[in-house]
């Protein structure tokens, strides 16, 4: 059986497709003598010429896998998971902006049986970013920041398509996401399994300069380009964990409440106290009746954000409920589905 499978999704990438496969090739002979490996490059439907470039390639550990039309590295990705025959599944990306060395590091952890999915991650502490243009390093920084809240900050890095499975995780894992948005869908639902996932620190270094220009293109503002990714972010963060979206809104809601209340309270007191020649009861009444009067505008801002702090709540609550169904409903189908494979081999057998 193979050791490891190494996968490299690619689009239209002729210019640097032969050195990526070469400079992986050497590597895997070179540091890690010894390990049966195999290099699967995903061409996901590339229109300049790569797929003549990958045929002339002379390697035998090398396969291609092709799609017709371009889909999405996500596509890619999960092609290249149900081609994969190794006991470890090593994902990179076609440029190996993170360098071959990462590839012993992350199989360490799953060798030595302390995590079943290893991450590179650029964003760690001890990870180093270089050569990545300041407004895309910053947009990614603080966008995997985002991200980070919706699993607790346990992971730095969730968007890095430099990763290392175990067999078992790629292959029992039901994935749908066709673009980007795969890498945090794995890790969404390796988490219901209760899959182990750790991180690395990890040095990206942009050594393609002509990306930098490739990034962005078709807008005038790299921002513009980044936006859809930006709001798949905030979305899988709310998907992940709720609350982590909503503490924000609702701190500042409840501060209004605090703060509103605290000046109504304290005026009607007061009022109170300069009209108790009156008797108690006419001086409670008449300064409730003016502090209402003089703060109508701090009782109606804090009575509208007591309404909406109570449709955050609601929403809360809902969303909680649906992610509750939705992981009893992932669960269940991912146990059908095994039960299915387990049908389906006693046939054959």
């Amino acid at each position: 059986m193979t050791e490891i499978s190494l996968i490299i999704p690619a689009y239209n990438e002729s210019a640097i497709i032969q050195n990526t496969v070469r400079e992986l090739d050497a590597f895997m002979n070179r540091d890690m003598p010894g390990r049966s490996f195999e290099i699967i490059v995903v061409d996901d439907g590339s229109t300049d010429g790569m797929g003549a470039k990958l045929d002339a390639l002379d390697m035998l550990n090398l396969r291609v896998e092709r799609h017709p039309r371009n889909r999405g590295r996500g596509a890619g990705v999960r092609t290249g998971f149900a081609a994969a025959r190794g006991e470890y599944v090593v994902t990179l990306d076609s440029d190996l902006s993170y360098s071959p060395d990462h590839i012993p590091r992350m199989l360490a952890p799953l060798e030595q049986g302390t995590a079943d999915i290893v991450l590179a991650s650029a964003y760690h502490p001890d990870g180093v970013v270089r050569n990545v243009p300041w407004m895309r390093a910053k947009l990614s920084y603080y966008g995997n920041k985002v991200l980070s809240a919706g699993v607790r900050g346990q992971l730095h890095t969730l968007t890095c398509i430099v990763r290392a499975y175990r067999r078992e995780v790629v292959k029992r894992l039901e994935l749908v996401s066709d673009g980007k948005d795969l890498h945090i869908e794995i890790i969404q639902k390796a988490n219901l399994f209760g899959y182990r996932l750790t991180e690395i620190p990890a040095t990206l270094d942009w050594r393609d300069k002509s990306r930098a220009k490739r990034v962005g293109k078709g807008s005038s503002f790299p921002l513009f380009a980044l936006s859809g990714t930006i709001a798949s972010h905030l979305v899988y963060n709310y998907v992940l964990r709720p609350g982590a979206m909503l503490f924000l809104p609702v701190a500042a809601l409840s501060l209004i409440i605090l703060i509103g209340s605290a000046t109504l309270l304290g005026s009607w007191i007061l009022r109170t106290i300069e009209l108790m020649d009156q008797g108690f009861f006419v001086a409670v009444y008449a300064g409730l009746r003016g502090a209402l009067l003089n703060g109508s505008l701090t009782m109606a801002l804090t009575a509208g954000s007591a309404v909406v702090l109570l449709v955050f709540f609601a929403f809360y609550f809902q969303s909680l409920q649906s992610k509750k169904q939705f992981e009893e409903l992932y669960l269940l189908m991912s146990r059908m589905n095994d039960r299915i494979k387990d049908l389906e081999r006693d046939k054959s057998d």
